[in-house]
């Protein structure tokens, strides 16, 4: 294992020791003793996915990887994956972190850096070793977290550095995917802001500045509604509570918008294949 990333593994078992943990904004670390197989997982935003410890099976489409520790998947927008998360022998544990990109970062990077893209390769990269670059800034944003509180803008200024470290590298393709952000990623990263709200359709065309019936039709051509979108966000937003806190699964389910926790927990194991409870109990020693 390379120094950069002892140092992260480091890092990510300070912030699980660490009773006041709280959740790291556009970074998510996560950490299983048992097996975990999760179906449909969306992404709206691109993402960066590594892997610290263990191995990680990602299916998306016809695409499967097997990713062991040490490297990274970059999954584009608008996808739907499945996703193998299997602890090591030795420590018997798995430890991976994703960083989400927000529209706004991908915007502000294109705008700084747009002119610059063709020096770099922009082709579809999927798969590679982690470069000590990129875990170094993923171990800072980590350390950061346990000292220090954070802002929109010290998330954003670090979303747009990470997005340049991946352009250096020649891994930025499927993060800039598509020139143009496509409804369903509009809706979702509204919606995402507070899943527990009571979303109107109407409410959402009126911040993102389109009619009703222009943004039903986009989003049927885009294969999706707004309904599905809600439900989508919801959950998925429910998945990453239930993996990233302690909070219980009713608490869980009142925080993304659903009254009743047995509704939560049906929708939730037709979504992903595991009932909330199981996935939790994937996450004991």
């Amino acid at each position: 294992m390379s120094d950069i990333l002892s140092q992260l593994k480091t890092s990510i078992a300070d912030h699980f020791l660490d009773n006041k943990k709280s959740r790291l904004s556009c970074l998510s670390i996560y950490k299983c003793h048992r097996p975990q197989q999760l179906h449909h997982i969306p992404f709206s935003q691109p993402t960066l996915l590594v892997v610290v410890t263990g191995q990680k099976q990602v299916v998306l489409g016809d695409t499967r990887m097997s990713v062991s520790k040490g490297e990274l998947v970059l999954i584009p927008p608008d996808s739907s994956v499945w996703l193998g998360q299997y602890p090591d022998t030795e420590g018997r544990q798995y430890l991976g972190l994703a960083f989400r990109f927000n529209l706004e970062a991908l915007k502000h990077f294109r705008l700084i850096y747009g002119a610059s893209l063709d020096q770099w390769d922009i082709s579809a990269q999927w798969q590679r070793k982690a470069p000590d670059s990129i875990l170094a800034s993923l171990e800072q944003w980590v350390s950061w977290h346990k000292y220090y509180s954070v802002n929109e803008q010290l998330i954003q200024h670090r979303q747009v550095e990470l997005l340049l470290l991946l352009a250096q590298a020649g891994l930025i393709g499927n993060i800039l995917l598509g020139e143009h952000p496509s409804w369903k990623q509009r809706v979702s990263q509204l919606l995402a802001i507070d899943p527990a709200r009571p979303w109107q359709i109407g409410e959402v065309c009126s911040r993102l500045a389109v009619s009703e019936s222009s943004l039903r039709r986009k989003l049927q051509q885009e294969e999706s509604s707004f309904r599905e979108l809600l439900e989508e966000v919801r959950l998925a937003s429910g998945l990453s509570m239930i993996l990233e806190t302690q909070h219980s699964i009713g608490q869980v389910a009142i925080a993304v918008g659903y009254q009743s926790q047995s509704r939560f927990g049906e929708r939730f194991k037709r979504r992903f294949g595991m009932t909330p409870t199981d996935l939790r109990r994937t996450l004991d020693d």
